[in-house]
């Protein structure tokens, strides 16, 4: 009977989809070239050797999930978390593996991230289209598909984060349609993504209380998101690193931990907008810091801050309370990943703030105007700001051609046997990953058959962390026991000079 159910929620999903298509070609073109846009530039910026960490973790986890192996990565092992689960509880990740089967690359990853991005303009649209009408839907979805957070994300290779966008956009969809059935999927689905997005599924929950009047849904949708979040970084991750604490705590400023923030919350009320506001709980610093105030402007600006004007704004709160009360400056940052999954939230509320506009009595004899021209003016913003971003480099003659360091590269890893043992740098790492024994340079004390780096990048500190400032020691102390056996400018591959069975003692 579930089957039966499945399939014919499937097929129902399917025909609104293909009636959908058949209404609206030009989407369909859109998503399509979309898809080409995001994919393309993907795989541009990975043959420069511009994909980072991330890509070389997961791709070498959702390797082994393919051979049927448990999701481990040797980039983070040496941290004591070498079963990305234990790392982040992301158990979606599990459906990329039989990609694999059809090709075993890392370009995998790249290509169902831009298919995922992709896709998430589908659910934008119909939100947007019921509200602004045909035109002005094609706007934001314009501002949408260029919208900066989502060109770092695609730059920075690959995450898990990408399926958010897509399930967040349905899900908003789901509630305004009140079809529970589906949202209840969806949430769940969201919940395997990582574990903090049952932060996220909270607040989701006193949405659809505010929202929909449905209050015990409410309450069970946030009731399951609390649980969830215990249960994952409490029970369900330390059981795949040997009972490891969850590592990813990142909020000393308000706390030492969940309860201790919650009380200094309550018993200091100063203290929450002034982390967020500020990188750290320094009364004597004053407001000094001005990177998280860039991200919060770059954030609102190109939408006129009208996001904050819609309920689907209560949505942007624990998306920049993650971001902003970390202690970790890259969250404050408007590169890598970290604006992606807000992406949907802030073209969908500000669709919703102009819908809400237009109905305002003196504006109503111009609202066509107020909803076209507003979309208009936030595609224009969103598409000028995107002009300072990584998708800016398509439009550069050289990014299409490979330079002669990127040539160096790929001639120092054709030195390298594929069942070798490698310690490298963050360029070389994604293109290095399957295989059993590959380490990255900041980590990893024992000896491996070959180093392959860019001694320029290896002395790069890129990570605000005083121990990263000893990675040229440890370059230099290998120098004895390695021979050069490439070198190409700055560009260096040393193997071990002599065999060995096993590694030696640290």
């Amino acid at each position: 009977m579930r089957r039966a159910a499945f399939s014919a929620f499937a097929r129902t999903e399917g025909e609104r989809l293909l009636a959908l298509g058949r209404r609206e070609p030009a989407l369909a073109v859109a998503l399509v070239a979309t898809a080409a846009l995001y994919i393309g530039f993907s795989f541009l910026n990975h043959f420069h050797y511009n994909s980072g960490t991330d890509l070389a973790i997961f791709d070498q986890a959702i390797w082994n999930y393919s051979r049927f192996e448990a999701p481990t990565s040797t980039f983070l092992s040496p941290f004591g978390y070498g079963n990305i689960l234990g790392d982040h509880l992301t158990p979606i990740l599990i459906l990329l593996a039989p990609l694999y089967w059809i090709w075993d690359n890392v370009g995998v990853l790249l290509i169902a991230q831009g298919l995922l991005l992709a896709a998430s303009i589908v659910p934008v649209f119909v939100f947007c289209r019921r509200r602004l009408g045909r035109t002005g839907a094609y706007l934001m979805t314009l501002a949408y598909a260029s919208f900066w957070g989502i060109a770092s994300a695609v730059a920075f290779g690959f995450h898990e984060v990408a399926f958010v966008p897509l399930l967040l956009g349905l899900i908003l969809i789901a509630v305004e349609d009140r079809r529970w059935r589906l949202f209840a999927a969806l949430v769940m689905t969201l919940l395997l993504v990582k574990e903090n997005m049952a932060v996220l599924v909270v607040f989701l929950g006193l949405y659809v209380g505010y929202t929909q009047r449905e209050w015990r849904k409410a309450a069970i949708t946030a009731s399951v998101g609390v649980t969830w979040f215990v249960l994952a970084t409490d029970l369900i991750q330390p059981m795949f690193v040997e009972g490891r604490d969850y590592r990813h705590w990142m909020y000393g400023a308000i706390g030492r931990d969940l309860t201790s923030a919650l009380v200094n919350i309550v018993t200091d009320p100063t203290r929450l907008p002034y982390v967020f506001f500020t990188g750290s709980f320094d009364p004597g610093t004053g407001w000094a810091d001005s990177t998280k105030l860039g991200t919060l402007g770059l954030i609102f600006a190109p939408f006129f801050g009208l996001a904050l004007l819609s309920p689907i704004g209560l949505l942007l709160l624990p998306l920049l309370l993650e971001r902003m009360l970390a202690g970790n400056p890259w969250l404050w940052t408007p590169y890598l990943h970290y604006s992606l999954t807000i992406a949907p939230v802030l073209v969908m509320a500000s669709a919703d703030a102009l819908a809400r506009l237009a109905r305002w009595r003196p504006l109503v004899p111009r609202a066509r105007t107020v909803l076209v021209g507003g979309a208009a003016a936030i595609a224009v913003a969103n598409v000028a700001v995107a002009t300072r971003f990584p998708l800016a480099d398509l439009v550069d003659p050289d990014f299409y051609v490979p330079s002669a360091e990127d040539q160096a590269r790929r001639s120092a890893l054709a030195q390298i046997p594929s069942d070798a043992s490698v310690l490298t740098g963050s360029r070389m790492m994604p293109h290095l990953t399957h295989r059993d024994k590959v380490y990255e340079m900041r980590a990893h004390r024992k000896a491996t058959d070959y180093i392959v780096t860019d001694p320029e990048e290896y002395f790069w500190t890129r990570w605000p962390k005083a121990g990263y400032r000893d990675r040229q020691r440890l370059f230099f102390d290998k120098g004895g026991s390695y021979e050069t056996i490439f070198s190409a400018g700055d560009i260096v591959v040393m193997k071990r000079r002599t065999s060995f069975a096993a590694d030696p003692p640290e």
